[in-house]
């Protein structure tokens, strides 16, 4: 994957996803943050780094991470909603589009715990 992809990826989310009201993006040469404000204190924040190879995705609200999926070394693992310090492998890794298969993760999330 390429920053320029990922930023594609996001790019289209945005308007897939109807729980996003705003994005912000910061960029450098070798890694990109993706901001997606769902509403106060609540967003998802996409990292790549073109160096290490990392992608984290991370629901966030006001005490920190609720839910993540993070690939490291090329092994993806998952922290859940119900104990996000916790990581749990996941040898199915994610989808060829990690973005759009973690915001409909999250819409689930925000609607079972009404988050939103």
């Amino acid at each position: 994957m390429t920053i320029d992809e990922l930023l594609g990826e996001c790019l289209s989310a945005k308007d897939r996803f109807w729980f996003v009201q705003v994005y912000e993006i910061e960029r450098t040469d070798l890694t990109i943050t993706v901001r997606f404000v769902i509403g106060v204190g609540l967003f998802i924040q996409v990292f790549y780094s073109k160096y290490s190879g990392r992608l984290s995705l991370a629901l966030i609200g006001v005490s920190g991470r609720l839910y993540g999926r993070d690939c490291e070394h090329g092994v993806w693992h998952r922290h859940p909603f119900d104990d996000p310090d916790q990581h749990e492998l996941t040898p199915e890794g994610m989808s060829p589009q990690p973005v759009l298969q973690f915001l409909a993760e999250v819409e689930k999330i925000l609607i079972e715990n009404n988050l939103i």
